[in-house]
């Protein structure tokens, strides 16, 4: 009950924390009480507003309802838990918005009397929003009844029957909060997503300082990457109770990585990381290493991944993440950009002998020492149109391997075999003589040699075009003709989620675009599809085979968005 002796204004929920393991047991009736058998409970409904199981690779669902205590069911050999498995284990009654005392489970027999009391509830101070919500007493009699039938038949897992039953009660009374809300969840179940965001808009609507829809509206605008919503909606939230839901802080980190606000990304989810001390949310640290990666924080970024895999190690992203952490490893400190008006670095000559002339300065070459031509506008061709046929498997690598080509750069042409060159990296070909590539893979680079499939195609390639402050260059070749993509697609047509590829070893490694973003005036992707030393400076594509952006040497997540060579 609550410390004024009146019962929870919401079903809340009891949890069995086993040395600092939760586990949802039960909830309450309208009064207050609850029974239940410790183990069991896998009736238990679940919603976006808690923390426990969140976890399902990108937004979860798993939650309980739940409330005040009065008695505990039995212990013994036909229950789900044992005496012995009692130890260092408590039951606690769990209402975002407050506080109430634990109840020790250590000592407790098969025979004693299983009535644990009474669990007083007080409210936490400087809270402005409700988890509960104040139009619940002023309901009829007939929609309460309404309502507390739709719950229990959704205890029992009759959700069609249970939707029927809220149904008659937000009918009955359209200002009943709560009870949209649990509309919205049964609507949600059955996916019957629009019709559950119209239940938790409702709920709102109905009372605005009511938390739980905001949580579940973050994450259905989430699922359809509204950005803008999903932030504006986990901020309307954060600001009704920022102490008791890590998902509206995890959420709103989603969506300010994805609208480019980094800053604002990484506040949101280290809020999110102290409201889960237990690790119940192991995401929250994969998605605060993405975020720091994007903020060149390498360090950071690696201690939030080790946490992450320290908390689940078993996750399906595993092995993945371990990959990008040796990739992290070995990625080169980042280049600081140059300003545009400085003048190229050049080597020093040697020193001439007392009575000789000074050396002459060596001849220009496609070298940051040396020479690097302007940028002038960009490519004066049209880029090629957008492809809209979803390609998988060999289908795909026909469209866009051979479109990737390997560089082998070398002091001078004499060197340009594979085994004898200073540094490999790849471009993309958008015409029958053009490649796209990163600057930094010719940054050593007197002469350069183009391979494909291991094999010498020309060692006529010629810089044309260049931008070292935004690593966009631009080759020629002469002697070959080369195999040029068939599709472009802009940043402003993709969306965070969709499959990304890059070419290595003669295949396709499949990623994930996680976001887009300005740095300075270039529009990056940020991605997470493999990128080595090899293959920087090759294309980024789409599973239809369209070009949509430069892998860099810079960053191996940051992508060059397509459209910033034709610009």
């Amino acid at each position: 009950m609550l410390e004024d002796g009146t019962p929870p204004p919401d079903s809340v929920t009891i949890e069995r924390v086993c040395n600092g393991v939760v586990r949802p047991e039960g909830y309450t009736n309208s009064k207050g009480n609850f029974s239940f058998e410790l183990g069991r409970n896998s009736a238990i409904m679940a919603d976006a507003s808690t923390s426990s199981g969140l976890d399902d690779g990108v937004f979860g669902r798993s939650s309980t309802m739940g409330g005040r205590n009065q008695t505990l069911g039995a212990m013994g050999q036909n229950t789900g838990i044992n005496e012995r498995q009692l130890m260092g284990c408590e039951i606690r009654a769990n209402l975002p918005g407050f506080r109430g005392d634990s109840v020790m489970l250590a000592g407790r027999r098969f025979m004693d009397n299983p009535d644990i009391g009474t669990i007083i509830l007080r409210r936490i101070a400087n809270v402005e929003g409700f988890t509960f919500s104040m139009t619940t007493a002023l309901a009829p009699k007939e929609a309460k009844k309404s309502f507390e039938k739709g719950l229990d038949l959704a205890k029992k897992k009759k959700n069609p029957e249970a939707l029927a039953e809220i149904e008659k009660a937000t009918a009955a009374y359209p200002k009943y909060a709560i009870a949209w809300f649990e509309q919205g969840r049964l609507y949600e179940q059955a996916k019957r997503f629009d019709e559950a965001q119209k239940a938790f808009e409702s709920a709102v609507a109905a009372d605005s300082k009511y938390v739980k829809p905001y949580v579940n509206l973050a994450y259905l605008h989430a699922q359809k990457k509204d950005w803008e919503k999903t932030a504006e909606l986990s901020a309307k939230g954060i600001k009704l109770n920022p102490f008791e839901y890590p998902q509206l802080h995890y959420v709103n980190a989603i969506s300010n990585l994805n609208l480019g606000k980094l800053d604002d990304a990484e506040k949101a989810a280290r809020e999110a990381s102290k409201l889960d001390p237990k690790g119940q949310m192991p995401r929250i640290d994969q998605l605060l290493g993405v975020i720091l990666v994007q903020k060149n924080d390498i360090k950071g970024a690696k201690e939030s991944f080790a946490n992450y895999l320290k908390k689940d190690p078993m996750a399906a992203d595993a092995e993945q993440i371990r990959t990008q952490m040796a990739r992290l490893d070995a990625a080169p400190p980042p280049i600081a950009p140059q300003p545009a008006a400085s003048a190229p670095q050049q080597r020093s000559a040697p020193a001439a002998p007392p009575a000789a002339a000074p050396a002459p300065p060596p001849p220009p070459t496609v070298s940051g020492r040396t020479s690097w031509p302007s940028w002038s506008g960009g490519i004066s061709d049209l880029p090629p149109g957008t492809r809209s046929k979803t390609l998988e498997g060999d289908a795909l690598w026909k469209e866009v391997g051979n479109s990737v080509y390997s560089l082998v750069t070398a002091g001078d042409a004499s060197q340009l075999a594979p085994e004898a060159a200073e540094f490999h990296g790849a471009a993309v070909a958008v015409s029958n003589t053009m490649l796209l590539t990163n600057c930094d893979v010719l940054e050593n680079a007197g002469s350069t040699g183009l391979y494909q499939n291991g094999k010498l195609v020309t060692t006529s390639v010629r810089l044309t075009k260049s931008k070292r402050t935004s690593g966009l260059c631009v080759l020629e070749v002469g002697g070959a003709r080369l195999r040029p993509v068939n599709g472009v697609r802009y940043a402003q047509d993709l969306s965070a989620g969709e499959k990304t590829y890059t070419v290595r070893a003669g295949a396709l490694a499949e990623g994930t675009l996680q976001s887009a973003k300005n740095q300075g005036n270039v529009k990056l992707l940020v991605t997470n599809s493999p990128v080595s030393a090899a293959t920087a400076g090759g294309g980024l594509f789409d599973n239809m085979g369209n070009l949509i952006g430069v892998t860099t040497l810079r960053s191996q997540t940051a992508v060059i968005a397509v459209e910033e060579f034709y610009q």
